[in-house]
């Protein structure tokens, strides 16, 4: 007896034949979403040229496609959008009319379909404004070792040079000095009695030989 001379045979094996070929298919269709799902989705997301009020973001993706960064400044509003111009494995898109020291978080929508960092949206802070009134530090102006520096007047017409210290001369001791008495020649020199202005007076009182 075969298979096709039993008519009920014929139809178990046909239902399984179709079984077998349905699952096929079915794993095969699974297979194919999961790989285009995955072509799709941006890899090396990188964000850079971060300044006061704008940024670039840039991501690449398996097969050409068109994106849209969705922004804002909560995970959980991300009201602003940037759509791409066209589509492209190599994606790059500058946000601008940013506010400065702000931090940002965004997806990437492509289709129907939102991509995250992990379940979670990706995020950078902007630039602070830069304060302009700091001025640069001073110093003071130095004088090379060397250089003569010549004395300037003062508004008035007076000279600004120092005053130079006054010398009081001490008499010459071939002229005579009258007195031994430290005191005495205190009186006369009009300053301390040191043992060199005592020695001087005394020269002059011992007979040279």
């Amino acid at each position: 007896m075969t298979i096709t001379n039993n008519p009920k045979v014929a139809k178990i094996a046909a239902i399984f034949i179709g079984i077998i070929v349905f699952i096929g298919l079915l794993v095969l269709t699974f297979q194919l979403i999961g790989t285009r799902a995955a072509d799709f989705e941006p890899r090396d997301v990188v964000v850079s040229n971060i300044e006061k009020n704008s940024v670039k973001i840039s991501w690449a993706t398996g097969v050409d496609s068109q994106g849209v960064v969705e922004y804002g400044t909560t995970p959980t509003a991300l009201n602003f959008f940037a759509p791409e111009a066209a589509k492209a494995k190599t994606h790059s898109l500058d946000l601008t009319l940013l506010s400065p020291s702000t931090t940002y978080y965004f997806d990437i929508r492509v289709g129907d379909k939102k991509f995250d960092n992990g379940g979670v949206p990706w995020t950078f802070t902007t630039k602070s404004t830069e304060d302009s009134s700091v001025g640069a530090p001073t110093t003071a102006p130095t004088t090379p070792v060397g250089t003569t520096v010549t004395p300037t007047k003062a508004a008035t017409g007076t000279s600004t040079s120092p005053t130079p210290i006054q010398t009081l001369e001490i008499p010459d001791a071939s002229a005579g000095c009258s007195e031994t008495d430290c005191d005495k020649i205190k009186e006369k020199l009009g300053k301390g009695c040191s043992t060199q202005d005592y020695f001087r007076c005394v020269r002059a009182l011992t007979p040279t030989p």
